[in-house]
């Protein structure tokens, strides 16, 4: 308990800091990496507009473990009502993996 308080008052601390430093922007771009379907979707859409990785400040933790379980999920099952549900997953979070060019839900069968 006492080590997520303290994690919660540095996350604060530094939220406060950065948009002193930086101004009310900092702390929208701050917030704005946190993990969510919305942001998935688009750290996966300037994947593919870059054609390769997010830079660092656009990546957003968490969506990649999502998209490599519906991967495997669509290769393990390839079809049915699992294979659905995995692509349907997919599509949601926008999932697009890396390669060159990057791997999309269509190449994966979806």
């Amino acid at each position: 308990m006492a080590m997520a308080v303290a994690w919660a008052s540095c996350h604060f601390a530094f939220l406060a800091l950065a948009s002193m430093a930086f101004g009310t922007d900092a702390l929208q771009s701050a917030e704005s990496l946190h993990f969510s379907v919305e942001n998935c979707q688009g750290m996966y859409e300037t994947m593919q507009k870059l054609g390769g990785p997010v830079p660092p400040s656009q990546f957003v933790a968490g969506c990649n473990e999502v998209c490599a379980k519906v991967k495997g999920l669509k290769e393990y099952w390839q079809s049915g009502d699992m294979a659905s549900m995995a692509c349907t997953e997919g599509k949601k979070y926008g999932c697009v993996w890396e390669g060159t060019p990057p791997i999309t839900l269509a190449n994966i069968g979806c």
